[in-house]
């Protein structure tokens, strides 16, 4: 008799949020960081900013908040 110790890695749910918006995940293999330049095509704020996270929501989902850059220019 043989058993089947065979383990599968689970991706945990993931969630991006910036500006109070939820942004979808492209592909949950993505870095979170490619995740960011993905959506800066519509929201170039992005290319400003800093990713916080992950923290671990009440639902077990990993959230991700893109904050954005504030310095002092000039």
């Amino acid at each position: 008799m043989t058993e089947n110790n065979t383990c599968t890695a689970v991706k945990s749910r993931r969630k991006f949020i910036f500006n109070g918006m939820e942004l979808n995940d492209p592909d949950p293999n993505m870095p979170p960081e490619k995740v960011g330049e993905f959506h800066s095509v519509l929201h170039g704020e992005l290319t400003n900013s800093t990713l916080k996270g992950p923290t671990r929501d009440a639902q077990g989902v990993d959230v991700y908040e893109f904050k954005i850059k504030v310095g002092n220019f000039g």
